[in-house]
């Protein structure tokens, strides 16, 4: 008897889950591509040096993203960052040491983290509403502006936030990032309150 291998296929974490309701769109985002980036001790001075020519700006805050043609260098943890790539990059770590720069990639800690979060994008009208029930943070243009990032909590599970160049309808965009492992609980903790009440995937469960 002769062993078929199969092959492995890819699953988003939430199967591109996506929809629509009172003018506010909730939707996985499935093609982002994400290396973990911490420069080492003696790697600091140069990763400063590789991001202003990436980004045209200089190494950003704890709290703010850096954001230029569908690439982006998100906070995640102390002196840690998520270089992200819009688009699916099959490697990575590979695209992350071409666009750092051999040299100082060498001094540089990196982990392909790709699979291992769920992103979720809330845009609309009532976007903002959504969040006033889900977290603590003041999310309004003036306290959240492009770019501004920030680690809470989210219906006692851990979720990055961080605001995105406003929607082709001029409504806000944010990102929301979780762990893969809480990615479900999370969406049905979205899905609790409006405008998205009521419509819990029952498929989860």
């Amino acid at each position: 008897m002769t062993d078929q291998i199969q092959a492995l296929t890819q699953t988003s974490p939430l199967g591109g889950f996506e929809i629509t309701r009172n003018g506010t769109s909730l939707m996985e985002l499935c093609s982002l591509s994400l290396v973990s980036v911490s420069p080492m001790a003696d790697g600091e001075d140069g990763f400063k040096i590789a991001i202003e020519k990436l980004f045209n700006k200089a190494t950003p805050t704890g709290s703010m993203t850096l954001i230029d043609e569908g690439r982006f260098l998100m906070p995640s943890a102390y002196n840690q960052w998520f270089f992200g790539n819009e688009n699916y990059v099959s490697d990575p770590c590979s695209e992350a040491l071409s666009a750092f720069g051999k040299v100082i990639s060498k001094r540089l800690a990196m982990t392909d983290q790709s699979d291992a979060w769920a992103v979720l994008q809330l845009t609309g009208e009532m976007a903002g509403e959504a969040l006033l029930h889900l977290c603590q943070l003041d999310c309004r243009n003036h306290a959240m502006p492009v770019g501004a990032t920030a680690r809470t909590m989210m219906a006692h599970l851990g979720v990055i936030i961080t605001r995105r160049p406003d929607a082709c309808d001029g409504s806000a965009c944010f990102w929301l990032f979780t762990p893969r492992s809480s990615a479900r609980s999370f969406l049905t903790a979205v899905l609790a309150v409006p405008p998205f009440s009521g419509l819990i995937p029952l498929a989860f469960f």
